[in-house]
């Protein structure tokens, strides 16, 4: 295939200046939405069973929480299933996630999912073992204990200067 010359690309350019793309102001219809969903992530998933979840943007922000960087969430259909079910009404998660909106998607308050007990100190990716903190908590938090944390957080005051 042959490619366009610099002064092609730029004849093309200087023809469509100013005009109006034919997508703006329109929306997919929410059915193209969930099955363009169920289709790109690594799960086997019904587009219909994606649908039982009225709020995309949250789906999108609970599967983006578990990206398989490095094989750090390799977990199977049925292990992704009870987590959507589970943290897509919890009182944790909706209340960091409608504060995250809230602030205009500020990068410390985003959603970002815990290990209870560090998997560093045994833990696991059980659904029990999970919850929701901000980012800015969840890094602060690192390896710590739950009751580790919880006293930390406690007596945070002798820790900052």
């Amino acid at each position: 295939m042959r490619k366009f010359t610099k002064e092609h690309r730029e004849a093309i350019s200087k023809a469509c200046k100013g005009r109006k793309s034919w997508i703006k102001g329109k929306k997919m219809p929410k059915n193209s939405i969930y099955k363009n969903m169920a289709s790109h992530i690594r799960f086997d998933v019904t587009w219909e069973w994606l649908s039982k979840y009225n709020d995309i943007e949250k789906l999108k922000t609970l599967n983006d929480v578990i990206t398989n960087r490095n094989g750090r969430w390799d977990v199977t259909t049925k292990w992704y299933m009870l987590y959507i079910e589970k943290y897509y009404y919890d009182e944790q998660f909706n209340k960091i996630y409608k504060s995250w909106i809230a602030s205009n998607y500020e990068k410390y308050k985003k959603p970002s999912i815990d290990h209870i007990t560090p998997k560093a100190k045994g833990g696991t990716n059980d659904i029990c073992n999970l919850q929701f903190l901000t980012w800015f908590e969840n890094r602060c938090k690192n390896d710590m204990s739950q009751n580790e944390w919880k006293t930390l957080k406690k007596n945070i005051g002798d820790y900052l200067l």
